[in-house]
């Protein structure tokens, strides 16, 4: 093969696989809302909601920075390690799905990866990403968060 015809497959490959990085990664830095929770699907019915946690956490700001997680108790962080990973459905929530493909899909995940946010804080919460929402459980409650909106739009 010539130099020039090496050189061009290569500059496709490279911009090929860059691509498919972006779309493996959701962009998750910025601004989130919490917009609001559900029971977790394996929680039992007579579980009630932490009222403590769905007033501190509802309606509220989560933004992730590059140095720090700004966001109320338990999901703040002075220095995460973030981490992208492509979770199972066996794996969200931390493994807590009782039946993970169905489930999963009833929350809104398709597909047979999910990717999924690690911030390596001490919490240990990782945000599941489904098109445009994320998603974080917290005592047998599921969270989820929509990208904020800019101001005045």
């Amino acid at each position: 093969m010539n130099r020039a015809l090496m050189m061009a497959a290569v500059a496709l490959l490279g911009v090929a696989a860059s691509g498919m990085g972006r779309a493996a990664s959701p962009d998750y830095l910025g601004s989130w809302t919490v917009q609001g929770s559900e029971p977790a699907p394996w929680a039992s019915p007579a579980d009630k909601p932490v009222a403590s946690d769905l007033k501190a956490l509802i309606g509220k700001t989560v933004v992730f920075r590059a140095d720090r997680i700004e966001a109320p108790a338990p999901l703040g962080c002075r220095k995460p390690h973030y981490e992208i990973k492509q979770y199972d459905p066996d794996m969200l929530f931390q493994g807590n799905l009782t039946r993970p493909k169905a489930q999963a899909a009833t929350l809104g995940f398709a597909g047979s990866k999910v990717p999924t946010l690690e911030t390596g804080c001490e919490g240990a919460i990782d945000f599941h990403f489904a098109g445009d929402a994320a998603m974080f459980a917290l005592n047998n409650r599921v969270y989820r968060m929509v990208r904020a909106k800019p101001a005045g739009q």
